[in-house]
């Protein structure tokens, strides 16, 4: 699974995607500037935020720093329930793995997910802010392991993740 972080320029101007992230502050960065090293932390962030998939699921980056990032989402009863009513756990692990996206992107380099695994402890309520927080523990010349914590907004602990990214660059 490739992270939703970096958008990856030279697309057609006219694009849905290209569109939406000029009028949300968002700029798409060509496949030089990755190639260079990603540094401009806030720059992924917001870009990260712009994805398709996180404005589909509403999932936004709150705060970021190297190795670090916290995401949110506001757990809707129309989007985010499954069939028994209660949050889908995908919606827990999609917070989780949106803050894994940029913590792993953070570092000045280019990253995707290649493993990853949840423990869900509880399910949060409809109309719930959740939020992630994705700290790096390890890196090396290929790979970065992090964990995630994703606490409901009262405090409790709702799952905790350790996932890996490989590095491209």
């Amino acid at each position: 699974m490739v992270s939703p972080s970096i958008l990856i320029g030279r697309r057609a101007a006219s694009s849905p995607v290209n569109d939406y992230l000029k009028q949300n502050g968002g700029v798409l960065m060509t496949s030089d500037q990755i190639a260079e090293g990603l540094t401009d932390i806030e720059h992924i962030a917001r870009n990260s935020d712009c994805s398709t998939f996180a404005r589909l699921m509403d999932l936004r980056i709150v705060k970021a720093d190297r190795g670090y990032a916290l995401a949110e989402i506001k757990i809707s009863g129309e989007k985010h329930l499954n069939f028994h009513g209660r949050t889908h756990g995908a919606v827990v692990f999609a917070v989780a793995d949106h803050a894994c996206g940029l913590c792993g992107n953070s570092l000045g380099r280019k990253s995707v997910l290649v493993h990853s695994s949840i423990n869900l402890f509880a399910n949060p309520q409809p109309g719930s802010v959740v939020r992630a927080e994705a700290r790096m523990v390890h890196v090396d010349e290929t790979s970065g392991t992090m964990t995630i914590e994703v606490q409901a907004s009262d405090g409790a602990l709702l799952a905790r993740c350790q996932s890996i990214v490989l590095f491209l660059n």
